[in-house]
């Protein structure tokens, strides 16, 4: 059955990331959208006892909704569950993950601003991290920097960021937050704040950069490698989007 659209009602296909109180009776959502990135609405009556709807906003669930607008904030009027997501909600590791890059969509997005390359990719990153086979360090780290590229912030990581010269397998290599990318070992002298990183971490970047989410989960490395480079990460994230 299709739904007939009424004048000033708007369909989405929504990632819920948060909600928030709005009253005793009503909340506030919080979704990333396909049709027009981050979109705020309120649903009345959800904080009531058995309120259908509240069902279907949860926070990581996707969900096609229905929002009327007039003046001021819109109203989610109605809501379909596409995807429970229920393998991410039930495991503490995966949950913690999706949350953290939702806090991070709340920070960084505006209202409005649609990107469907960015839609496409958190739900793919869901829909694998709902896997029960998922590897949820290295998927994770994979859709980060992922993400940072799409954003216009993609790391060099084949020449030097500091002289472009080839970053070669047999000397030392850092990575620069500030430049943005692994710089060699001559022009370590030329910046502050470097941090080693490992031709298996560099290989490991490159990977993520040029392939899908699917192929960068079947990788193979090493537990403390993933770590590492999540610790440069969360730096790059500091530095380049607080």
């Amino acid at each position: 059955m299709v739904k007939v659209l009424l004048p000033g009602m708007q369909k989405y296909t929504a990632i819920i990331l948060a909600s928030r109180k709005a009253n005793e009776v009503n909340r506030l959502y919080i979704m990333y959208t396909l049709e027009q990135g981050l979109v705020k609405a309120v649903a009345k009556g959800v904080r009531k006892p058995n309120a259908k709807l509240a069902g279907h906003l949860e926070p990581v669930t996707l969900s096609e909704v229905y929002v009327a607008r007039s003046k001021g904030m819109g109203q989610i009027t109605s809501a379909i569950t596409l995807e429970t997501l229920e393998n991410i909600k039930k495991d503490f590791g995966k949950l913690s993950e999706a949350l953290k890059i939702f806090r991070f969509f709340l920070k960084n997005f505006s209202e409005g601003e649609k990107d469907e390359r960015i839609f496409k990719l958190l739900c793919g990153f869901l829909e694998f991290l709902a896997g029960k086979e998922a590897k949820v360090e290295i998927l994770t780290e994979a859709f980060w920097w992922k993400l940072f590229d799409v954003l216009g912030n993609r790391p060099e990581v084949v020449k030097c960021a500091g002289c472009s010269g080839k970053l070669r397998a047999d000397s030392k290599k850092y990575f620069s937050i500030s430049k943005g990318g692994a710089v060699c070992l001559d022009c370590r002298q030329n910046f502050e704040g470097l941090t080693a990183i490992s031709d298996n971490q560099i290989k490991l970047l490159r990977v993520f950069l040029g392939n899908s989410l699917e192929k960068t989960a079947k990788v193979k490395i090493s537990e403390k490698e993933v770590e590492k480079l999540a610790k440069i990460r969360g730096n790059y994230i500091k530095y380049h989007f607080s």
